[in-house]
């Protein structure tokens, strides 16, 4: 959600420490994942308000993998929809972008996302469904764009 992988594993850190020393952790029986979760996603919200919009994307990890078998070609065009990817991903809103991270990245549940969000399940599935028509609008637009520049260069 950061865009940064350096930043991302500071908050990590920083929110297992203070989950660790806050005393309302959750009680024997409750789900510490979903918790911790939730300690984190709000430090990323906290530390993005912090940021005022200004996202790094050097760093990051890739969102995929690809084999060592693909051709260079391949390879090369996979890592070139990643980055388009992850630019885009890196436009929408915190609550867009959460949703599509928790279904899409991480495969969590509608029912387990409206747990860590608090939020009813068919507000996830709702918010999930505008999400992905965002971003495949931003994807769709910066095609159009970058068809645009190779266009007018030739």
């Amino acid at each position: 959600m950061l865009g940064n992988q350096s930043d991302a594993e500071d908050l990590v850190q920083t929110s297992v420490i203070k989950a660790l020393t806050h005393p309302s952790a959750p009680a024997a029986g409750a789900d510490l994942q979903k918790w911790l979760y939730r300690v984190v996603r709000n430090g990323a919200i906290d530390k993005i308000r912090e940021q005022a919009r200004f996202v790094s994307y050097e760093s990051e990890d890739d969102i995929g993998s690809t084999s060592d078998f693909e051709s260079p070609e391949l390879q090369l065009e996979q890592e070139q929809l990643q980055e388009r990817l992850k630019k885009a991903l890196m436009k929408l809103p915190i609550t867009q972008k959460e949703i599509i991270v928790l279904r899409d990245y991480h495969q969590s549940s509608y029912d387990d996302i409206a747990e860590i969000l608090s939020i009813p399940k068919g507000t996830v599935m709702s918010r999930l469904h505008r999400a992905r028509l965002a971003l495949r609008t931003l994807l769709l637009k910066q095609q159009s764009i970058e068809t645009t520049k190779v266009t007018q260069e030739v």
